[in-house]
């Protein structure tokens, strides 16, 4: 019988003890900054900050108030713009790798680049020859046209026009996409030959080579072909030498 209480006491303390240990304690400070604590969480700590202590009063646990929408907002921006931020830094060194693994030298974004201008360069001309093909055809449709003036024009006619001005459209547009991929292409090996040369610490080519020139077409509204270059002002005539008076003008026999 003895045993048994003793066994009873040793368990019930046992118990307590456990009880003791698992206990919380919880604290915040209210609305008055008073510091307000319970064994379980008081109503003045609802929607508010608050600590879990355990039975010897340490922290065990901190929980935030619940965010206002406002403070929601300005979190989730900033979440936003740091994961932003983490993939722009991975795109610049995806980028970077990329560059390093794509050119062995600073020669070799000059050769990338002069071989892709000369590639628009030379379907730009190509362009040019069919915008002047077409060009010559208008003038062929054009007298045809005056043939029929004051008369109804035939309907094949009337489709060389339409077929020519699409034509004609069409060739000034590709003249003028390849001089803008020709600027796109100039600032986008400039980018990259920067880049190289800071992430490698090489100094740059001295002289700097230049890229070959790209004619820049404009076509003026209602021209048809890209305008032919100003021609060379003519060198000034050198002073005339003196004559004798018998000599005969100049420009005559």
């Amino acid at each position: 019988m003895r045993l048994i209480s003793t066994l009873l006491f040793a368990s019930t303390t046992i118990l307590a003890m456990g009880a003791s240990a698992q206990m919380r304690i919880f604290c915040c400070d209210d609305a008055s900054g008073r510091k307000v604590c319970g064994d379980f969480l008081p109503e003045a700590c609802q929607g508010r900050a608050y600590e879990e202590r355990d039975n010897r009063g340490f922290v065990a646990k901190t929980v935030e108030a619940p965010l206002t929408p406002e403070q929601q907002a300005r979190r989730e921006a900033e979440r936003l713009k740091k994961e932003a931020d983490a993939k722009k830094a991975a795109e610049e060194r995806r980028r970077s790798l990329a560059l390093l693994s794509t050119y062995s030298s600073e020669k070799d974004i000059i050769s990338a680049r002069d071989r892709s201008l000369a590639e628009i360069e030379k379907n730009r001309k190509e362009s040019e020859a069919r915008l002047g093909e077409a060009n010559k055809r208008k003038k062929k449709i054009d007298a045809d046209k005056e043939f029929y003036k004051g008369k109804a024009l035939p309907e094949d006619v009337k489709a060389q026009v339409r077929d020519n001005e699409k034509e004609i459209a069409a060739q000034q547009a590709a003249i003028a996409a390849k001089v803008k991929e020709a600027e796109e292409v100039r600032a986008k090996f400039a980018e990259e030959r920067k880049r190289y040369l800071e992430l490698t610490g090489k100094k740059a080519l001295e002289p700097e080579a230049s890229a070959p020139a790209i004619p820049r077409t404009v076509i003026p509204a209602g021209v048809t072909a890209p305008p032919a270059p100003a021609a060379a002002p003519a060198p000034a005539a050198a002073p005339a030498a003196d004559k004798p008076a018998s000599d005969k003008p100049a420009g005559k026999n």
